[in-house]
């Protein structure tokens, strides 16, 4: 698995980077099967902006979070992604159960 972290305007600290890295285990946890991660930290106008982007198996995920602090926008959108991996783990293994459930009911 390939963890890409670029700042734009924002100088990518040891903090911030472990800070990342740290959520992103969270993540890692719950879906093993992550390709590749790209995090995208900027700072327009005192705002401050965080996207990520994942590559699972066979779906792409993107989210996005902003905010005036950039410790809570990191919070955030790691949540954010947590939450739309959970739910394409669960459409992957709902989709495999209906498969097999109506094999047995076929013979």
């Amino acid at each position: 698995m390939n963890l890409t972290i670029t700042g734009q305007n924002v100088e990518i600290t040891k903090a911030l980077e472990d800070l990342l890295n740290e959520k992103f285990l969270k993540i890692s946890r719950h879906f093993d099967k992550i390709i590749d991660a790209k995090f995208i930290l900027k700072i327009e106008k005192n705002n401050h902006i965080a996207e990520c982007k994942l590559n699972i198996s066979n779906h792409e995920i993107f989210c996005d979070a902003n905010g005036p602090d950039m410790y809570a926008v990191i919070d955030d959108l790691i949540q954010k992604t947590d939450r739309q991996v959970i739910k394409i783990k669960e459409k992957i293994k709902d989709h495999h159960q209906s498969e097999g459930s109506e094999r047995k009911h076929n013979f």
